[in-house]
């Protein structure tokens, strides 16, 4: 039997609970059921550490203010100079080399090697979606995932890590030996010589998938609604390049309506009641469904289904609802991919953390982004999660 959690005020304390067990990703025992979206208890807390001694406040501003405009630039300068783009392809390149930078994978940058990681992504991308699947083979998206996992470790962690065991080695004889701040570091600083090699591959590859395919899939749906919105209302272009403030509620709005992963699936590790009063026994799943909970009319108005940025809550309800999710696996990505809330006056100051979405679209914005009439997008219908399985859009400049 199946508990449903779907009501909103129910989420976050359900999530909350310590006897609650990660269950979504169950259908995959390649990938991810080690990294630290799915272990559970002391392991999940250790590692959990490990990744947030990285993303401090500090890290984020770094990467908004000094690392990420350079990736974004490289990636827009293709789409300016043929006035167009799919934004399928150019939501992944866009992040991937931000992600990767924040992972620690050393590479050239050429186009070829950004090919290749966006090849990786796209076949390790079937790791979460295999429990919801709705076409398509099984045991052929395990054996991609097996694939990208092997030309990962052979292109790009074994040489990295390498580097990475070497400046170590030199920082213990020497303090003032520099280190790089990435993740690869610190996982290797925290785990080498107690976990095998291929864990760590494992660990490094999901951080490069969860900044890269969730961020892309949210950037496409939020140019999507705004696009659409743009359409009926013209002069809200304008306004959003005018007010940050105004710009944020409108991708916070789409980050509600399509949260990364809709359902958080739990499994019982013992008899206990759920905070909505039903009993669960061991090995019970619950699932706690963020798309429905995400509108819940209770909360977010008889609109909740609809897109509107406009809207106003009360309480300690946030404009994304709960797509970033709560309790121990709560996205530790949050700020850098949606931001802080942009308090009046603090507009263009290097201290207030924008997120990697609102710069990302704000660019978009400013350089004229439009639907492409003769090319609409198109839906991935493979999977319950909403994807673009293209995204044609036109570019003019800024004219």
């Amino acid at each position: 039997m199946t508990q449903q959690i779907n009501a909103y005020p129910q989420v976050e304390p359900t999530l909350r609970l310590p006897d609650l067990k990660q269950a979504l990703y169950d259908g995959d025992p390649l990938f991810l059921p080690t990294t630290v979206v799915s272990l559970h208890g002391e392991e999940h807390k250790e590692k959990r550490r490990v990744v947030q001694s990285l993303f401090t406040r500090e890290f984020f501003r770094n990467y908004q203010n000094h690392v990420f405009p350079e990736a974004l630039e490289e990636t827009l300068a293709p789409a300016l100079a043929e006035g167009r783009g799919d934004l399928s392809r150019f939501a992944y390149r866009v992040l991937v080399n931000l992600v990767a930078d924040a992972a620690g994978l050393d590479r050239d940058r050429t186009e070829v090697q950004t090919d290749r990681i966006l090849m990786i992504i796209g076949k390790l991308g079937k790791a979460p979606t295999i429990g919801q699947m709705l076409s398509g083979s099984v045991e052929a998206a395990r054996a991609e995932i097996r694939e990208a996992l092997a030309i990962f470790k052979d292109e790009f962690y074994a040489h990295s890590s390498a580097r990475r065991r070497a400046l170590l080695a030199a920082h213990a004889d020497d303090p003032s030996v520099e280190l790089p701040r990435d993740m690869l570091l610190y996982m290797l600083r925290a785990y080498d010589g107690r976990i095998e090699e291929d864990q760590l591959v494992r660990d490094t590859a999901f951080f490069i998938l969860a900044g890269a395919f969730t961020q892309a899939n949210a950037l496409q749906n939020t140019v999507w609604e705004i696009l659409t919105w743009c359409e009926a209302k013209p002069e809200t272009r304008a306004e959003l390049l005018a007010d940050p403030a105004l710009l944020q509620k409108f991708i916070w709005e789409s980050l509600r309506l399509h949260p990364a992963s809709p359902v958080a699936r739990r499994k019982a590790l013992c008899p206990m009641h759920l905070p909505d009063g039903a009993e669960v026994e061991t090995g019970e799943i619950v699932d706690v469904n963020m798309a429905r909970a995400n509108r819940d009319p209770e909360i977010f108005g008889a609109d909740a289904a609809t897109f509107n940025p406009y809207r106003e809550l009360t309480g300690r309800v946030q404009l994304y609802g709960m797509t970033f999710g709560a309790g121990m696996h709560s996205c530790v990505g949050r700020i850098l991919a949606a931001g802080m809330p942009i308090r009046p006056g603090t507009e263009g100051e290097d201290e207030t953390e924008y997120g990697t979405l609102h710069e990302v679209i704000r660019a978009l914005l400013e350089n004229g982004i439009a639907f492409d009439p003769a090319n609409p997008p198109k839906i991935d219908d493979s999977t319950e999660r909403k994807h673009f399985e293209s995204f044609p859009f036109l570019l003019p400049g800024k004219g």
